[in-house]
């Protein structure tokens, strides 16, 4: 009788177990990738791929975790006698990047997929490292390596270096024009980017000597030039009315009018012109840059004239002492008066005037010369006696000054206005007293 209770009792509890069996589920879990924790209903059942038993019929909560992606939750439904299947690709968990520039509108990549122009907010970045290539036209690329934590923002400046050179240009004075490989590039002071290797940069201002250098920058290079601009050099052409007046300039002897001042230095420089027989005339006068000009001097004179006549002629004319010429007999007059000796260009003021002529008494007086004025002087000179002349006769000798000789006879001044004639026949000497020769 026990023994038939007994194994009534196990075989109940057979039926019970087997039937509780026929009510629990099973759940296939796998990921992509592999490794996600699986959490059902809250508690944790173990990692993918796994089948997750024991789980009742209707609907189940399951989460997927792995560290890098996002949790994946799904709902399923499960029925009695039936496995349950949950299969998902893992989400990366996307980082939040801010990417500037300098200069802005670079390229920027990752893995060679192009994510847009600075500035640019990424927000498809995996978490963790990535590493991305920043580039722009004209300048070196760079590439940098970003750690991204979650969905904590996270920014990058990128400053790029120019695969050129830059150059900023001024001169003195400012506002030249600017070219650089024949290109122009503006005035100074001005800033030219884009220069690589060696260029020709030249400066042109006007009245101004133009500038040519080479240049050579390194990539990235940036350098300051400052250039003095040499003034183009000026021309003055002196003239005079009348012409070889003596030229000074700044004092200094140059030449005689016309005179040409080739590569002046832009200034201010004082001229002088000197001609004898004029007043100095002196100015000051500008050359600009660059310029040709002409200055004219009038020349004013401040001489006046002398006209000598002289009775008899054929005396010497002397002014302070300095001999100036013979007044010279006419020719169409039969009188003694001579004809005019002319001194011109005498400069005006007081001159002491002697006229001599072998026997006659100098003359001695003091004149005075004026400006554009001639000065006429009829000046009669008073004979001297002075015995000169010896001849001799049978009879006598006679002693004055010869008149006339011919072959007839002698005449001759034996005192102030007595004239004797002595035939030739009856000289046996004559001529001049040796103390007179």
């Amino acid at each position: 009788m026990r023994m038939r209770i007994f194994w009534s009792v196990i075989l109940g509890c057979v039926i019970c177990c087997r039937a509780a069996e026929d009510v629990l589920c099973s759940l296939r879990v796998s990921t992509y990738p592999e490794g996600a924790a699986i959490s059902v209903d809250h508690k944790a059942r173990g990692f993918t791929p796994m089948t997750v038993g024991g789980l009742t019929e209707g609907e189940h909560l399951v989460r997927l975790s792995k560290e890098g992606f996002q949790d994946h939750f799904e709902t399923v439904s499960l029925t009695a006698g039936r496995s349950g299947e949950v299969s998902c690709q893992m989400e990366p968990v996307r980082g939040l990047l801010l990417v500037t520039s300098e200069p802005a509108g670079a390229d920027v990549t990752a893995g060679g997929l192009s994510l847009g122009k600075t500035p640019l907010f990424v927000t498809t970045l995996p978490s963790g490292k990535n590493r991305l290539k920043v580039s722009s036209t004209g300048y070196i690329s760079k590439e940098i390596t970003v750690t991204l934590e979650g969905r904590s923002p996270a920014k990058e400046h990128v400053v790029l270096s120019s695969d050129s050179g830059t150059l900023s240009i001024d001169s003195d004075p400012t506002g030249a024009e600017v070219t650089v490989n024949g290109l122009p590039r503006g005035t100074t002071p001005c800033r030219v980017s884009r220069i690589s290797g060696i260029s020709v940069l030249e400066l042109r201002a006007e009245g101004y000597k133009p500038v040519k250098r080479e240049i050579s920058l390194s990539p990235g290079e940036v350098r300051d030039v400052r250039i003095p601009l040499e003034p183009m050099p000026g021309t003055l052409r002196i003239v005079s009315i009348p012409e070889g007046a003596r030229v000074y300039v700044n004092d200094e002897f140059m030449g005689e009018s016309p005179y040409t001042l080739a590569d002046a230095k832009p200034g201010t420089y004082r001229v002088r012109l000197d001609l004898k027989g004029c007043d100095s005339n002196a100015r000051d006068i500008t050359i600009e840059k660059g310029a040709t000009l002409t200055e004219e001097f009038r020349m004013v004179k401040n001489t006046g004239h002398l006209e000598i006549f002289t009775s008899p002629s054929g005396a010497m004319v002397m002014l302070n002492g300095k001999k100036r010429g013979i007044t010279m007999t006419r020719k169409s007059d039969i009188s003694q008066m001579s004809d005019p000796l002319r001194l011109n260009d005498l400069v005006e003021g007081e001159y002491e005037l002697e006229v001599v002529k072998k026997g006659y008494a100098k003359i001695s007086r003091k004149i005075t010369v004026t400006r554009e004025k001639t000065l006429p002087l009829q000046l009669k000179l008073e004979r001297l006696f002075i015995p000169d002349y010896e001849v001799i006769t049978i009879r006598r000798t006679y002693r004055g000054m010869l008149s006339d000789r011919t072959e007839e006879g002698i005449r001759i001044e034996t005192s102030p206005g007595i004239l004797e004639t002595i035939p030739m026949k009856d000289v046996k000497k004559h001529g001049y007293l040796k103390q007179t020769e």
